[in-house]
């Protein structure tokens, strides 16, 4: 309840479908400020978030002897690795992300301003399934970012042993990330000011997130949802049609909304792709290590963190490939609406227009995890089919 009132007080009028996303983006800095002073600002954040990453990636090393810290530090790491790279491809190519998402607001919009009861039907249920998707994913992403966060003092109150292994030093300060800082951080001030250097972080990652995996989601809906609205658009092609110059108006439109649909569609996977292959590389070792812990957790803490992290990367990938392939489904289907329209009582030359119309229809675009695979349902079974391979292979 408390996310739908607060996604409510943050929508706009302006963009009503990509508001809260909107808002967010620009809080976060994905989406800079005009002020040359903001602006550094943001970026300097961001970069400060890689080089935190940097430093785990040093402690990793550090530790490279021991398997059980690797293989827990490995598992943060990756993500943390795909959180910067989300980020920083974000920022490069800034203007294209945000002609993808002035290209989103506006298509909206004219579709928004319809009658049409039918369309404002299918308007409406994409509109309420993202505000919907926006608050179940942000409270996962909140929810995991508690828990990573609450895993040390929770292994710490868990456990008697634990506890008094701690006080007599036999054991060292739990934290929450494992990363290289230039002082002591096992013991009093350092270990304190590790803890808050690590919440800050965890947080920021946690935003960055939540940033761009709802603006990539709330695009792929879009899109499918435009689909859907074309198919509509062009059962109607004759009804209440008064002349043909009113039919073939609005075949161009159809046909003009569609090559912009196209468009839009390559430039968004040209921005996305690349993301994508190095995520879903990384999230199937991710998965795998993960697995593997979840398997020999030896203590509560450890497993609840590692049943959390692999339930949000496999929801994670679930939603990427799950989208991409509604919108590859429904650019395969929407070729059928001129079809379904009375072309059947057109004269020769209308159903000349109708079967141009379907042959730009048929374009179809898939979306792609790099230039060895499509973002599909099927792949996200083969990643988690090779996660398992590597799994037993570990055991």
């Amino acid at each position: 309840m408390f996310f739908k009132r607060f996604i409510k007080s943050i929508e706009d009028p302006k963009k009503p479908l990509l508001g809260p996303n909107y808002w967010l983006l620009k809080r976060s800095g994905f989406i800079l400020p005009s002020s040359t002073k903001a602006k550094l600002a943001y970026i300097f954040i961001h970069e400060l978030v890689t080089v935190f990453v940097l430093t785990q990636y040093i402690e990793l090393y550090i530790v490279r002897s021991n398997f059980d810290s690797v293989s827990t530090n490995l598992k943060i790491s990756v993500l943390s690795i795909v959180c910067i790279i989300k980020s920083n491809a974000f920022i490069l190519f800034q203007n294209k992300w945000k002609e993808v998402i002035d290209y989103v607001t506006e298509a909206d919009i004219w579709e928004r301003n319809s009658r049409d009861a039918v369309r404002g039907k299918i308007i409406n249920n994409y509109t309420v399934y993202c505000r919907n998707l926006l608050n179940f994913y942000w409270s996962l992403v909140i929810t995991t970012e508690i828990t990573v966060c609450g895993t040390p003092l929770l292994k710490y109150l868990s456990s008697a042993s634990n506890r008094e292994a701690l006080h007599n030093g036999t054991e060292l300060f739990p934290h929450i990330f494992s990363s290289w800082v230039p002082f002591d951080k096992y013991h009093s001030p350092g270990c304190w000011v590790t803890v808050v250097i690590h919440i800050l972080f965890c947080t920021l990652g946690a935003i960055i997130m939540s940033s761009f995996d709802t603006c990539v989601l709330f695009v792929l809906i879009f899109f499918g949802g435009k689909l859907d609205l074309l198919k509509e658009r062009c059962k109607q092609i004759f009804d209440d049609a008064n002349d043909e110059e009113e039919i073939l108006k609005r075949v161009k439109k159809i046909h003009e909304d569609h090559v912009m649909l196209m468009k839009y569609s390559r430039m968004f996977d040209s921005l996305l792709s690349p993301v994508m292959f190095i995520y879903i590389v990384i999230c199937s070792l991710m998965l795998c290590v993960s697995a593997f812990e979840l398997t020999s957790a030896t203590n509560t803490a450890q497993l609840i963190l590692t049943a959390e992290y692999l339930t949000f990367g496999v929801a994670q990938l679930f939603m990427f490939c799950w989208h991409s392939q509604d919108v590859l489904i429904k650019s395969s289907d929407v070729c059928s609406g001129p079809f379904e329209s009375k072309w059947y009582s057109a004269n020769l030359k209308q159903k000349k227009y109708i079967l141009t119309l379907a042959g730009q229809l048929r374009i179809v675009h898939i979306f792609r995890a790099g230039p060895f695979t499509d973002l599909t349902l099927q792949t996200f079974i083969a990643i988690l089919k090779g996660a398992y391979s590597y799994y037993t292979l570990l055991k």
